[in-house]
């Protein structure tokens, strides 16, 4: 039987930032961790469902074995990232129309520190939602195969999913955060708290530049 390898993966992993989440933000990279939030708490409505095929559906523990899947998601908790830091769409969506952050995490640094629990996975687009069909994988697998599928026009977020239980999950090491990039229309106090915050721990700053339409990013201190 064939298999599947993947031998790339992402030198860094981004996550876009509200600025209403500043504080939560700075004590989470202070504290080294990430938080993992509920399926039915994520922004897209139809998270998490999926439909069985028919021979699936025939059999006679079709019922409990649909009610195991639902469980399985229920205790599964989702980080967020993204595989690009300068996407506008996102920047606009996800963090405060260019009012808050985009964090980069090392993903070589966080897959030392993490647990063996916790899973990375890219997700999978498509126009139909997930089908789960006969098969002898545990109930736990395929909750997170039908939490790695997504409707394709969401597409350009370029997501990568961390499962793990829900709440904070620890990596304990600051260096795992190798940048934080600010955007545009960032408050100065913000700014100037979170410089401050930034350079206490030696992770570099980037500060966003709005040429027309295309967006870049320039490091400096404001200290």
């Amino acid at each position: 039987m064939a298999i599947i390898e993947s031998y790339v993966k992402p030198l860094r992993l981004y996550r876009y930032r509200n600025q209403s989440d500043l504080d939560r933000e700075i004590e989470a990279i202070q504290e080294g961790y990430l938080y993992c939030a509920h399926y039915m708490d994520m922004n897209d409505p139809m998270e998490g469902r999926f439909t069985s095929s028919r021979l699936v559906r025939k059999s006679k523990n079709y019922r409990t074995f649909k009610n195991t899947i639902t469980d399985q998601k229920a205790q599964l908790g989702i980080c967020s990232f993204s595989e690009v830091y300068d996407n506008e769409l996102m920047w606009a969506h996800y963090a405060g129309k260019y009012k808050g952050i985009c964090i980069a995490y090392s993903l070589s640094r966080l897959l030392d520190r993490l647990g063996r629990e916790v899973t990375f996975v890219r997700m999978y687009y498509n126009e139909d939602e997930p089908t789960i069909r006969p098969t002898r994988k545990e109930p736990e697998k395929l909750a997170k195969m039908v939490l790695s599928y997504k409707n394709y026009r969401w597409l350009h977020e370029r997501e990568w999913r961390m499962f793990a239980r829900p709440g904070k999950v620890y990596y304990g090491d600051t260096a795992c955060v190798t940048r934080v990039y600010l955007g545009s229309e960032m408050g100065s106090n913000d700014r100037e708290r979170l410089t401050a915050v930034l350079n206490g721990l030696n992770i570099k700053i980037y500060f966003m530049n709005i040429d027309k339409y295309p967006i870049s990013f320039t490091s400096r201190s404001l200290s």
